[in-house]
């Protein structure tokens, strides 16, 4: 086998580390996103009388409140993407 046929065949064999690498990164930046998008919409949630008039329709909460739950299930969806990833990976070299 040449040095040539081998490289390729390692970086074959390597792309599901690569995979789970940027799967792990991407979980990890909507993590942080997540968490200053919650802290942030605790601090924008309405209070007193103007969280009577969000709950009986006559106002609208801010977006960052409205969309924290969204941003908050991508994180969690990443996270299990990334997580299945990492253990994919490491059946993979363990089968190798």
């Amino acid at each position: 086998m040449t040095e040539e046929e081998y490289t390729q065949e390692d970086q074959e064999e390597k792309i599901h580390d690569k995979i789970a690498k940027h799967a792990e990164d991407v979980s990890m930046t909507a993590t942080i996103v997540s968490t200053f998008v919650g802290v942030g919409a605790t601090l924008a949630a309405p209070t007193g009388l103007s969280a009577i008039g969000v709950a009986l329709g006559i106002t609208s909460a801010p977006v960052i409140v409205t969309a924290a739950p969204i941003i908050a299930g991508v994180a969690a969806v990443t996270g299990a993407i990334s997580c299945t990833a990492f253990f994919y990976s490491k059946w993979k070299n363990r089968k190798d």
